[in-house]
C-alpha cells in the first residue's frame, strides 16, 4: 500500500480547521501550478500509479456513507425521470411549472457531479466544519470532509493516499455513525444541528476508543470494489470517480478502462462508521477504557455482537433505526410513533391470520418428532425458537399492544387503555381518500364546475385525527416492541417459506402451510388473503401518514396531490410500504374498502366530517378519583 507523510498535526479542537485545503496533497506535482494544472498532473500520476504495481491500492471505503449516497442518487434519478416524462408529455400533462423546472436543474447538477449528494452528510459536514456546504465542496477548497461514494478525503486522492483515515475523517465518520445509530438522519428535522453537536461531544469524550476501533477495523475486510457494487451497497458510478473524474453519467464511465481510478477490480478495505460507533458505545457502556490490556479482544467481541455475527445481538444491531421518541415535530403527531404503529398494525393483521400460532404449532410438532425434517438450518431454527421461548414477546403482551394501539379485543383492559376511537377514525380517513380519488376521475368530467364533495381540508382533518390517535397510543415501549415484531415477522416468513416445511405439509407456498396448520390443528382456516391485503395496505396508509406528517400540520396547500392522482406518469412507488406516493395511498384505501366489504353508501357516510375526538399529545395518567372508584370495585391498576 502506498503511503505518504503529512506535516500537519491532528485537529483536536475544532471541526472548522478540517475545512481548510490540504496544502500537502500531491505536493510534488502541484507546486506553483494553477488548480486545473494541478488536477491534470495528479490524474496523470494516478493513472501511472494505480495499475503498474498490481492491485495494491486498498482504499478505505466507508460503506455506510456509500450506501446512503447510492439510495439518494437512486431517488434523484427516479424523480428526474418523472419530471422529464412530464416535460416530454407537456401536451397532455401540462408540462412543468417554474418550481419543477428549478428542481429538475438542481437534480441534474447533483447527478452530474461525483461530490456527495446525500443531504444528511452534507448537513453534518457543514455543521462540523462550521461553514456552508457550498464552501466546503468548492473544488479549490478540497478538504478531508468531502467524500465520493464513500471514499473520503485522503482515500480519494489519485496517488500517495494515506493508509489510515485522518483525525478529522475519523471524527466525521464517527459522528455520522452515531447519528445513524440513533436514527437521526432527517436533516430538516427541528433540532438536527443540536443532535450533530451532541454526537460530536460523545465522539470526543470517547476519542481514544474510537481511534482504537478505527485502527483495528479499518483493514479487516478487503474486497474488490465491484463486489460492493454488485451487492447494491455502492453506486456503479464510483468506478473512475477519481480518474478520469468528469461527468459520472458520461460515456467515460460506461466501460471502465485500465486507467480508471478506482477500478472495479481494485481492492478496498470496507468499513462502516455505524458499526464502529456501535462498538464504541458497547465498550463505553461496559466501562472499558482505551488502556485496557485486552482492548483488542474486547473490540473484536463488541464488533461481532453489534454486527449480529454472533447470537444474542442487541436490537441496536438491526437495520431498524430507533430514533429519539422525545423529539417531536408536532405537539400531537410524532413520526417515530407512527413508524411503530405501522409495524404493530402489520403484525396485528398477521396475528389475526394466526401466523405466530402456526409457527408455535410447527415447533410443537417438531418437538414431538412429527415433522420429517433432516439436519440443517430449518431444524436448527426450530430448536433455537423452542429454547428462547422465554425471551420473546408473548401473545398476551402482543394482544395488550394491539388493544392499546387499535382497540383490538384480546388484551387486558385492567392494565391498558384501549384506543376505542381507532376503528372509526381509520375508516373515515380511508373513505375520505377513496371518495376524493373517485371524484377526480370520471365524476370530475361531469362536475368540473361543482365544488368537490370531499375537499382537501376534509382529507387533512381525517388524516390528522387518525395520525394523532396512533401517535398518542404508540408511545414508550411500543417502538421497541415494533422492532422485535419486525424481526419475528421476517423469521416467520422465512420459516414458513422453507422448502422442507412446505414439503412436510404438501404446500406450494407459505400461505398453504398456514391453511394446512389452521385447518388441522387450530380449529379452522382463516381468510389469509384478506388479512395479508389488510396488512400490506394498512402499512402503506400508516407509512404515508408518517412520511407526510408535515402536510397534516400545514394550514394551506394540498394534502393529496391532484396531479399525482390524475397524471399516469406520477403513479406508484417501487417501495410503497416505505416511500408511498399519493397514488399508492389511494390504491391501498380502495383495496382496504374492497376486502373489508364496505359499501358505497357507507364510504360516502364515513367520508363526511364529524367533530374531532379529544386526543392529547401523549397518554394521560388516570385521575386519582377514578382509580379510587375502580379500587373500591375490586379492580386494581398499576401505580406510577
Amino acid at each position: 500500500m502506498a503511503t505518504r507523510t503529512r506535516s500537519t498535526q491532528p485537529n483536536e479542537t475544532s471541526g472548522a480547521a478540517a475545512s481548510k485545503p490540504r496544502a500537502a496533497r500531491a505536493a510534488a506535482n502541484t507546486t506553483g501550478q494553477a488548480p486545473g494544472t494541478r488536477r491534470a498532473a495528479a490524474a496523470t500520476s494516478g493513472r501511472q500509479a494505480n495499475h503498474t504495481a498490481g492491485n495494491t491500492m486498498n482504499r478505505i471505503l466507508l460503506v455506510d456513507l456509500g450506501e446512503r449516497e447510492l439510495k439518494e442518487r437512486q431517488k434523484l434519478r427516479a424523480r428526474r425521470q418523472v419530471l422529464k416524462t412530464i416535460l416530454e408529455t407537456a401536451d397532455t400533462s401540462g408540462g412543468l411549472n417554474s418550481d419543477q423546472l428549478g428542481e429538475l436543474a438542481t437534480i441534474n447538477a447533483k447527478l452530474k457531479s461525483d461530490i456527495v449528494a446525500d443531504p444528511f452528510y452534507r448537513k453534518v459536514a457543514a455543521t462540523y466544519a462550521q461553514t456552508s456546504w457550498e464552501d466546503l465542496a468548492d473544488p479549490d477548497n478540497d478538504t478531508d470532509l468531502v467524500h465520493k461514494y464513500g471514499l473520503i478525503g485522503t482515500q480519494r486522492v489519485p496517488t500517495n493516499f494515506l493508509g489510515q483515515l485522518q483525525p478529522s475523517e475519523r471524527e466525521i465518520a464517527g459522528i455520522c455513525g452515531l447519528l445513524q445509530l440513533d436514527g437521526t438522519t432527517d436533516d430538516i428535522r427541528r433540532g438536527f444541528v443540536q443532535k450533530v453537536s451532541a454526537a460530536q461531544g460523545e465522539y470526543r469524550e470517547q476519542r481514544e476508543l474510537f481511534d482504537a476501533a478505527f485502527a483495528q477495523l479499518s483493514g479487516r475486510y478487503k474486497v474488490p470494489l465491484k463486489s460492493q457494487v454488485k451487492s447494491g451497497l455502492i453506486d456503479r458510478q464510483s468506478y473512475g470517480c477519481i480518474v478520469p473524474d468528469g461527468d459520472p453519467e458520461g460515456k467515460d464511465r460506461e466501460t471502465p478502462n485500465s486507467d480508471s481510478v478506482p477500478h472495479p477490480d481494485d481492492v478496498v478495505a470496507v468499513l462502516s462508521g455505524r458499526n464502529v460507533a456501535a462498538v464504541v458505545r458497547k465498550l463505553a457502556a461496559d466501562g472499558v477504557s482505551a488502556n485496557d490490556p485486552w482492548l483488542a479482544s474486547r473490540i473484536e467481541n463488541a464488533y461481532e455482537m453489534q454486527s449480529g455475527v454472533v447470537g444474542g445481538a442487541p436490537p441496536s444491531s438491526f437495520d431498524i433505526p430507533l430514533p429519539d421518541l422525545e423529539e417531536a415535530t408536532d405537539s400531537e403527531i410524532v413520526r417515530e410513533n407512527l413508524d411503530a404503529a405501522q409495524a404493530i398494525y402489520f403484525a396485528y393483521q398477521l396475528e389475526e391470520a394466526r401466523m405466530p400460532q402456526v409457527v408455535e404449532r410447527i415447533v410443537e410438532l417438531f418437538r414431538a418428532g412429527l415433522l420429517p425434517l433432516s439436519y440443517g438450518k430449518t431444524g436448527d431454527y426450530l430448536y433455537g425458537y423452542y429454547k428462547k421461548a422465554s425471551e420473546r414477546i408473548t401473545e398476551g403482551e402482543r394482544r395488550d399492544l394491539y388493544m392499546r394501539a387499535f382497540g383490538a379485543p384480546g388484551g387486558d383492559p385492567s392494565t391498558n387503555q384501549p384506543n376505542r376511537e381507532f376503528n372509526d377514525l381509520w375508516w373515515r380517513f380511508v373513505s375520505s381518500v377513496s371518495s376524493f380519488g373517485r371524484q377526480l376521475t370520471v365524476d370530475r368530467m361531469f362536475r368540473s364546475q361543482i365544488p368537490l364533495s370531499v375537499s382537501q381540508e376534509q382529507v387533512r382533518k381525517a388524516a390528522r385525527d387518525l395520525a394523532a390517535s396512533l401517535s398518542r397510543n404508540c408511545y414508550g415501549i411500543a417502538y421497541q416492541f415494533s422492532k422485535e415484531l419486525k424481526t419475528l415477522i421476517i423469521e416467520y416468513r422465512d420459516l414458513l417459506s422453507d422448502q422442507e416445511i412446505r414439503t412436510s405439509f404438501g404446500a406450494r407456498d407459505m400461505w398453504q402451510v398456514m391453511d394446512q396448520v389452521n385447518a388441522n390443528y387450530l380449529g379452522g382456516t382463516r381468510n389469509s388473503h384478506r388479512f395479508r391485503t389488510q396488512a400490506k395496505c394498512g402499512a402503506i396508509v400508516i407509512a404515508w401518514l408518517a412520511r407526510n406528517h408535515q402536510r397534516l400540520t400545514n394550514r394551506l396547500g394540498e394534502v393529496i396531490s391532484t396531479n399525482a392522482l390524475t397524471n399516469p406518469q406520477l403513479r406508484g412507488s417501487d417501495r410503497p410500504m416505505e416511500e408511498p406516493t399519493d397514488w399508492d395511498l389511494l390504491q391501498a384505501c380502495e383495496q382496504l374498502i374492497a376486502v373489508g366489504g364496505i359499501g358505497d353508501q357507507r364510504v360516502e357516510d364515513f367520508s363526511q366530517p364529524v367533530e374531532s375526538p379529544t386526543i392529547t399529545s401523549k397518554p394521560i395518567e388516570m385521575p386519582q378519583i377514578a382509580r379510587d372508584v375502580l379500587d373500591s370495585a375490586g379492580i386494581s391498576l398499576p401505580s406510577f
